[in-house]
């Protein structure tokens, strides 16, 4: 009773760490249109580390779990796209990487119903990392006058703000259009393979709800069946 009492509490503290990062992404336009970009900048970069919390947690805990992983994937992008769409108010350029990023979720979901792996590949772990450090530096760009800082650096980076959005803004399109190409292969190879695309019509053998359930939050079975598709968490 007491293993499974510490087990819980492990995963309300983690859930409840990404929980608070998919809150603060959605009241961050608020935010930014009272206090304006130097507020916003700041609880972006605690809402980012929010990310590299909860996971080293799960991993260092014991407690990485299905229902964690799906909503860490899902916090992480709702909170990317709020900031784009932020950035983009005043950029332009920062709507395009909203339009990529659905493109990859199209891609991906088309993955999962072909019964393929939709797990984050290295590649896109490296987008990830590249494109929450690009965020964060606008954002820190876009906020510099608020801090009244008299310095000739300052004053240059203040004077030549839109020339490095607009080069953060074209990295952040690198770096999605590599990932959504990632994930294109990873779909071809969904499509192509016979015993994957049997998954998609098994609508007869779904798992009952409360095994579902069970399964989502069960941590052993998350590192047997990680590497597998989620499709086939789905199904008998």
């Amino acid at each position: 009773m007491k293993k499974n009492s510490i087990k819980t509490l492990k995963l309300v503290l983690i859930n409840t760490i990404t929980i608070i990062r998919l809150i603060g992404a959605f009241i961050l336009p608020f935010i930014y249109q009272k206090y304006g970009a130097s507020i916003v900048s700041i609880i972006i970069i605690l809402l980012f580390l929010t990310d590299i919390i909860d996971g080293f947690l799960a991993r260092h805990l014991h407690a990485s779990t299905f229902f964690g992983s799906i909503l860490d994937g899902a916090s992480d992008k709702i909170l990317n796209a709020i900031s784009f769409i932020i950035l983009g108010l005043n950029y332009n350029i920062m709507f395009t990487p909203i339009v990529i990023e659905i493109a990859i979720l199209y891609t991906m979901y088309s993955t999962y119903r072909y019964g393929g792996n939709v797990q984050s590949s290295f590649t896109g772990k490296v987008k990830t990392a590249v494109v929450d450090a690009v965020v964060v530096l606008s954002f820190l760009l876009i906020s510099l006058p608020a801090f009244n800082i008299n310095s000739e650096f300052i004053n240059y980076l203040i004077r030549n703000t839109e020339s490095y959005i607009y080069v953060f803004g074209f990295i952040m399109i690198v770096a999605d259009m590599i990932a959504l190409s990632d994930y294109t292969q990873k779909n071809k190879e969904a499509r192509n393979n016979p015993k994957a695309m049997e998954i998609k019509y098994e609508e007869k053998n779904k798992k009952p709800f409360k095994l579902i359930k069970k399964q989502l939050f069960d941590t052993d079975y998350y590192l047997k069946h990680k590497n597998e598709s989620i499709m086939k968490q789905l199904y008998k």
